[in-house]
């Protein structure tokens, strides 16, 4: 995390045009620190690296759908998904949002997996509805208010793909769950579609530039490794330090270490 924050900070610092840091969702549960805050520690500092937005994937919803609301709470950007309700029917959270940046309108639409439904002690909660026909229904009624269109997908790459093949109008689908390290975006008719990898070891940077048409001129896509080379953000290492003095071990019991040897 602290090294990501340094990373994102060059960014903003070197871009001149809108930017956008987007999250494709199944981010607030994993090691133990962040199941024991119940995700509380990672809304902290996705709030200090300043995110725009976040899509709610299969694995944010570990500990049901009211810690997740909880947490979205707690967030500074918002937390997304259009197919995703209780079991009574209510939206877990809102569908899309609309950012200005630069003169750009853009429209960020979340979509979380079916699979989340088969989620232990949560499938019955909750109920996943078809993402293609979501889409389909958001693209339609957000289109015509925005000019770039952009879906958080926590689907997998070939259902985005087939999901840019069934459905018109969608600029970009920013993608998770198929843990891809993709060196290039995938072009599906004018829909790209990037992701990158899992446990934030690797952040991907989309460049896309287009005419005054809004048809692409040209799409490039880094694979970032968040090695050692970035040093460490102070404000987010201050909060990973004391993360650690709360929550000194990885698992719920100490990690076994061997004896030193004898003599």
């Amino acid at each position: 995390m602290a090294r990501r924050a340094t990373f994102i900070k060059q960014e903003r610092a070197a871009t001149q045009g809108p930017l956008l840091l987007l999250d494709a969702g199944s981010t607030l549960f994993g090691y133990w620190p962040s199941i024991e805050s119940e995700g509380r520690i990672l809304i902290e500092a996705m709030n200090a690296m300043g995110y725009d937005a976040m899509a709610v994937g299969e694995y944010d919803l570990y500990l049901g759908p009211d810690i997740l609301q909880r947490r979205i709470a707690e967030a500074a950007f918002p937390v997304l998904s259009a197919n995703l309700y209780t079991s009574e029917g209510q939206a877990v959270t809102g569908s899309h949002t609309i950012i200005e940046r630069n003169g750009m309108t853009i429209g960020i639409i979340g979509l979380t997996e079916p699979e989340a439904e088969a989620l232990p002690g949560v499938g019955a909660l909750i109920t996943v509805h078809d993402p293609v026909e979501t889409a389909r229904i958001q693209v339609e009624a957000l289109r015509p208010q925005v000019d770039l269109l952009i879906v958080l997908s926590h689907v997998g790459l070939e259902a985005d793909m087939a999901l840019a093949e069934a459905v018109d109008g969608i600029d970009i689908i920013v993608g998770g769950r198929s843990r891809r390290l993709m060196q290039m975006p995938e072009r599906v008719n004018d829909t790209l579609i990037v992701q990158q990898g899992y446990a934030g070891e690797w952040i991907g940077r989309l460049t896309v530039s287009y005419d005054a048409d809004w048809q692409i001129v040209s799409a490039t896509e880094d694979l970032v490794d968040l090695d050692p080379s970035f040093e460490d953000d102070p404000e987010l290492k201050a909060m990973r330090d004391a993360w650690a003095q709360r929550w000194p071990s990885p698992t719920p019991l100490p990690t076994a270490t061997e004896p030193p040897p004898a003599g």
